[in-house]
Formats: C-alpha cells, structure tokens, sequence
C-alpha cells in the first residue's frame, strides 16, 4: 500500500468496479442513441482509465505490472480523440466538451505521468498529443510537450488554472539549480493550497478517492531531471513512478 487514508479492500472494490464498467462500455460507445451521451460516455472513459491508475498506484501494485491499465488509458484517449469529430453535437454542447476543465487536465498529467514513466516511444508520445489537444490553451501542458518533442507547438504564458499550476510552470521555468527547492515548496503546497476548491479536494470523505498525488510534479521531475531527493517522502508525491522510470536507464 502507498496510501495511508484508505485500505486495501477499498481500493481492490474500485479497481475492480472501474475495470468492469470499462469493458463495459468501451466497445458500445456507438449503440448509446444519443450524440451527447456518447460524448459523456467518452469523457467519463478516459476518467475512469486514469482513477483506475492511481487507485491501482495507492494500493500499491508494481509500476511494471500496471502498464496494461496505463496502456489501456492511452487507448481510451485516442478512443475519444477520434470518436469526438464523428458526433452529431449542437454547438453549444461541442464548445461545453471541447473547453479544458481542471479535471480533465489533471487526468491528463495523469495519463502523461504514467506514460512517461514507462518511458514508451518517442512517437507514442506524438500521438498521444495529438489526442490529448489542447495545443496552446495551457501553459503548463505546452510545456510538457515541448519538452517531450514537441518543438513547434505554440506555448501559453500561463496556465488556464492560474492558482494551481503556475506555481509549476514558475519551476520549470527557472534556472536548474532552482528547480528542486521550487518543486519542494510546490509538492509540500499542492493539497492544501492548490487543490482547495477542486473536484479532487476532500474526496477521502467519498467513495470518488483515488488518492492524493501529485502526478504533475512526478512528471515534471522526470522530464527535467530535477533531484527529488529533499521531498521524496511527502504523502502526496508519487516518488515510485519517477524511481521506475530512473532504473530503467540511468540519469544523464
């Protein structure tokens, strides 16, 4: 376990809830008869792909053993990148899917975190930010990409969500020597201050808690090699998804 507020059975009953209702749904997308519901069905697949993550990371399970879950959140991903543009939508309702929300963003560094760690090929993650879009939007997710190759790629000055993620666009904007006390102040600031007021804040009182991490400070350490070493230990850090992707080749 690498969670400390739920228990084993907990998260065993949600993984395996999440599992089903994929394989429920991900193959009927296109018998549910209305346009809109397909959109929700699909949004709410890549949500579920990325809780089943952590959910599977705060129970403990070996990085190497959940890459069919991490593959399987790429795959739901690109599911609805493709299947979006084929749906018959009012435009009020496609501008409602087509605006990055915080939740979605964060599922997105989810599914990036993940990813990376895994460390798959350069154009798997090509495509993958094809699915994801967005491009120019936030600040933060342009630089991601830059970052993992995407040279071209128009980059915001800020985050959409000013209050929680340009305190981290700030870290990877600075200096190298910076970058490790920035990154700690931001982890060991990330529950309290930057997540009060979203949907993931307080959800340890329901049955929607995945767990509380920090995958975008995981993914930021990774791509720009920052020494983690001074918050490693903080409960809401993922420090086993960036030790995964270290070991698998050394750090340059």
């Amino acid at each position: 376990m690498r969670d400390t507020i739920q228990t084993k059975e907990y998260f065993d009953k949600g993984i395996s809830f999440k599992q089903k209702t994929i394989d429920r749904d991900k193959n009927s997308i296109n018998d549910i008869p209305l346009h809109s519901g397909r959109a929700m069905d699909l949004f709410s697949l890549c949500e579920r792909s990325a809780a089943l993550c952590s959910q599977r990371y705060s129970r403990g399970d070996a990085l190497a053993d959940m890459e069919p879950s991490i593959r399987q959140m790429l795959q739901l991903f690109q599911l609805r990148s493709v299947t979006m543009p084929t749906l018959n939508l009012e435009p009020k309702t496609r501008e409602m899917w087509s605006s990055l929300g915080l939740s979605e963003l964060y599922d997105t560094f989810t599914c990036l975190a993940f990813a990376v760690s895994q460390r798959y090929p350069m154009e798997s993650y090509h495509k993958l930010f094809h699915f994801i879009g967005h491009v120019g939007v936030d600040g933060l997710l342009d630089r991601v990409a830059v970052q993992m190759g995407e040279q071209q790629r128009p980059v915001a000055t800020d985050s959409k969500f000013t209050k929680v993620y340009n305190a981290l666009i700030a870290v990877v904007d600075a200096n190298a020597e910076a970058r490790p006390a920035l990154l700690k102040t931001y982890v060991e600031n990330w529950y309290k201050k930057h997540m009060r007021g979203s949907p993931l804040y307080g959800t340890d009182k329901s049955e929607a808690y995945d767990g509380y991490w920090c995958f975008e400070a995981a993914l930021v350490a990774m791509l720009w090699k920052i020494d983690d070493s001074s918050f490693a230990e903080n409960p809401h850090y993922p420090v086993d998804l960036v030790r995964h992707y270290r070991a698998q080749t050394p750090s340059a």
